[in-house]
């Protein structure tokens, strides 16, 4: 739920290299070469706060990995680049979604960058620069069986979402919507987990899944043939890096930091390796 315009996701596994070990920084083809900001938790170290659990952007290459700094995807290897870039080694911490936000102002780490929608109530509390565009959709069964089209065609029905973000914010302004127009709520079955709202489909209990396309795009691959997207939103949310608020020195990093490895190929190339189209990284200015 948390987490695109025009990802193109092809099938993964066979394609999927294991990422640097151990808190070290290799990025693979970077060439940036950039000051380290000042401010950083600990000296020579950039540590992020990720959710482990959302592919192609975060996860563990195979159950047997459990080590935060084993795990692949874009945005961990987006964090290793950009810790390349300014001579440091990154520091991986795997970290519940409900608790990415909190941890970050509580000073437990220098970054989040695990594929958060830029959204007013996390900016209330921490400041972001915007690193890809994302957008969501309502996936169904094959063939779309309660026709669901649009969002006011789920008004009545059964949707898994997770819960502490965008989508539930969503999701439930929808269902007042139907309600104020005399229809039925939305029945929403919120899970924690991304794989937790994606089953409650697989075993026939909800209509729909509403999620992001990165998301929905990588489990219809995975699971060919058997599911749809009924409805897509408009592609104008973004994802990005959160960090404390009053560290202007992070932000200018930063964000010179993904203008370099955006210009020098570096983030179009990681983009490719995982069937992200490259426009999507067209929000770094």
């Amino acid at each position: 739920m948390r987490r695109s315009p025009q990802l193109y996701l092809l099938a993964l596994g066979s394609m999927l290299v294991l990422a640097a070990c151990g808190g070290t920084s290799s990025a693979g083809t970077s060439h940036a070469s950039l000051p380290a900001p000042a401010g950083l938790l600990q000296s020579g170290q950039l540590s992020d706060c990720v959710d482990i659990e959302y592919s192609p952007m975060e996860y563990f290459p195979s159950a047997s990995v459990t080590n935060p700094n084993q795990a692949i995807g874009f945005d961990v290897q987006g964090a290793q680049a950009v810790a390349k870039a300014w001579g440091v080694t990154l520091q991986v911490r795997n970290t519940g979604f409900d608790a990415l936000i909190p941890d970050l102002t509580a000073g437990r780490c220098d970054i989040v960058w695990t594929a958060l929608y830029v959204s007013q109530k996390r900016l209330a509390v921490a400041d972001e620069v915007p690193y890809m565009a994302t957008g969501q959709v309502v996936m169904v069964p094959k063939g779309n069986p309660k026709h669901i089209k649009t969002l006011d065609d789920l008004c009545g029905k059964k949707v898994s979402i997770q819960t502490g973000g965008v989508v539930e914010q969503r999701i439930n302004d929808q269902s007042k919507t139907c309600t104020n127009a005399g229809k039925s709520a939305i029945q929403i079955a919120g899970y924690p987990k991304v794989a937790d709202e994606f089953q409650q489909i697989v075993v026939g209990r909800v209509d729909a899944v509403w999620e992001t396309d990165t998301a929905v795009s990588d489990f219809m691959l995975k699971n060919p043939g058997k599911y749809e997207v009924g409805y897509a939103m408009p592609k104008t949310d973004s994802y990005g890096v959160y960090f404390q608020k009053n560290k202007p020195e992070l932000k200018t990093g930063l964000s010179d930091a993904l203008k370099a490895l955006k210009a020098d190929g570096t983030l179009p190339t990681l983009a490719k390796k995982y069937q992200i189209d490259p426009i999507t990284l067209d929000v770094i200015k």
